[in-house]
């Protein structure tokens, strides 16, 4: 019995694993009233003292991504000057459980042929749990209108965080999900 569970249990778990590193969920909002086609250039806002960054491979991967995407839509990075809008990425993480509860018919045996209400049944339902426990992160990415001072616009990538190695490029990944749909569209034209 504990074998045939164990057993399910290794076919079950890699399976939940891997549906749950699969996706990179992305949300955006955006400031209706700015003016996305009026901003040219950006900068990296100064960051605070009391800032958490990201390990330095998965802020560098960030601050690339970012780069690239920004510079194929035309926007220039501003070093020493006053941008149009400043850039500001915030991560987050969170150690999370999932236990999974399945029912299915097992096969019993002349040693065991099934339990209560189901004795001398020749399959007889079992009830078995895969328990999971992953990281799970967000990449926040914010642009800040200089001139007003105001939060214009905000990407959220969310996953779960491999133990592999691979953040860094799942960050870039989740950089390139967000700046897909930037800049929002312009308003149509008043009535």
């Amino acid at each position: 019995m504990i074998m045939k569970t164990f057993g399910r249990l290794l076919i079950v778990t890699p399976l939940i694993l891997f549906a749950a590193c699969s996706t990179i969920t992305t949300k955006r909002d955006f400031d209706r009233n700015a003016k996305f086609d009026s901003y040219k250039t950006y900068a990296w806002a100064p960051e605070p003292k009391t800032l958490t960054l990201a390990i330095p491979a998965v802020d560098q991967a960030i601050r690339a991504a970012v780069d690239k995407g920004l510079a194929a839509r035309k926007f220039t990075k501003e070093e020493g000057k006053t941008p149009d809008f400043y850039v500001v990425y915030h991560v987050t993480s969170a150690q999370n459980t999932d236990v999974r509860h399945y029912t299915d018919w097992g096969f019993g045996t002349a040693f065991h042929p099934g339990y209560g209400y189901y004795v001398g049944w020749p399959g007889n339902p079992e009830t078995y749990a895969a328990l999971d426990q992953f990281k799970f992160g967000a990449l926040i990415l914010d642009f800040v209108e200089v001139r007003r001072q105001q939060l214009v616009w905000r990407g959220v990538a969310s996953s779960v965080i491999g133990d592999k190695g691979d953040n860094a490029a799942n960050a870039a990944q989740a950089v390139n999900l967000l700046l897909a749909k930037f800049p929002p569209p312009a308003p149509p034209p008043a009535h």
